[in-house]
């Protein structure tokens, strides 16, 4: 079993990151990978209608995207951690931008009904001060929207806000969020939560 964890925080190394970390500790029968959007250069979608996805999901702009996008094929389970800016990360905006836009075009132009993100569980992750906030939904339905239309296959829980995991960060200084043992313990258990679907789509056998 692959699991792709990607970080849009526009800062390294900071509580998304460390999050994640936690999430993906002591799971020695599963390959793990963290993609931290602030180490990858991604530039702005250029709307380029008449040449964007010219063949099947192949983006004109050549950068750091395609990497990305070949990890998330390449993976069983993926899960998007996000901090509350306002809504999302300006570094990983444009990677939202650029994919949809992919899509969009890939569909309309060779309507090969091939995808390859089909039906691929994924978990959406946010972090904020409250952990409770409206802001915080507001994060995961953009999340939400951008899965769905990519016809992933959002994990959703029994808890709110229902639709991923919503995780209090207690402030903004990085390593804050390793002091919410409450929300680490929570974390590992949409973790499973994904483990547990990416078992049902009969991706891969059970671990």
């Amino acid at each position: 079993m692959k699991i792709l964890g990607i970080v849009g925080s526009n800062r390294k190394k900071g509580n998304s990151y460390l999050l994640l970390k936690e999430m993906f500790r002591n799971l020695p029968e599963i390959e793990v990978r963290i993609i931290q959007v602030a180490e990858l250069k991604i530039k702005p979608c250029k709307l380029c209608f008449k040449v964007c996805a010219k063949k099947a999901y192949q983006c004109m702009i050549k950068d750091d995207f395609e990497m990305l996008f070949k990890e998330m094929k390449s993976a069983d389970g993926i899960i998007i951690a996000c901090p509350f800016y306002f809504y999302i990360p300006s570094k990983f905006q444009p990677f939202l931008e650029r994919l949809s836009c992919l899509d969009y075009f890939t569909q309309k132009k060779h309507r090969e009904g091939y995808n390859p993100l089909a039906d691929k569980p994924c978990l959406l992750v946010t972090i904020s001060a409250s952990g409770s906030s409206f802001n915080a939904f507001q994060i995961l339905h953009h999340l939400q929207e951008f899965a769905l239309m990519l016809h992933l296959q959002p994990v959703t829980t029994d808890f709110w806000p229902y639709i991923g995991f919503s995780a209090k960060g207690g402030n903004i200084e990085k390593g804050s969020i390793l002091k919410e043992t409450e929300v680490k313990k929570k974390a590992k258990e949409v973790m499973r939560l994904l483990v547990r679907e990416i078992e049902k789509k009969g991706r891969v056998k059970k671990c």
